[in-house]
């Protein structure tokens, strides 16, 4: 299916820079990103983070996510309710 996968963009992954922000609430965050990855990815997207400042976690969206209208649902009805649910000090998600 490598053809498939080309259309729909896969495997073109940019190497993420590394995520800014204290190193543990980086991985706290990352972990739960990683929990929701096989539902974006089966819509052809991925989600990178970018940093957390605070208790603010900031995320970027590459792959069909980047310019779906549903984005906004995703990240609003599936990764901010986990990220509240699962760190204390969470505040809010931005989407850069």
């Amino acid at each position: 299916m490598k053809w498939l996968e080309r259309l729909l963009g896969r495997g073109r992954e940019p190497t993420p820079a590394p995520s800014r922000g204290d190193p543990v609430r980086v991985l706290e965050a990352q972990r739960v990103i990683d929990d929701i990855a096989a539902l974006v990815a089966a819509d052809g997207g991925w989600i990178e983070l970018v940093a957390v400042e605070g208790g603010w976690v900031h995320v970027r969206l590459h792959g069909a996510c980047a310019h779906c209208g549903s984005s906004e649902l995703t990240l609003r009805q599936a990764l901010e309710p986990r990220l509240r649910a699962t760190l204390t000090w969470f505040e809010g998600l931005r989407a850069v």
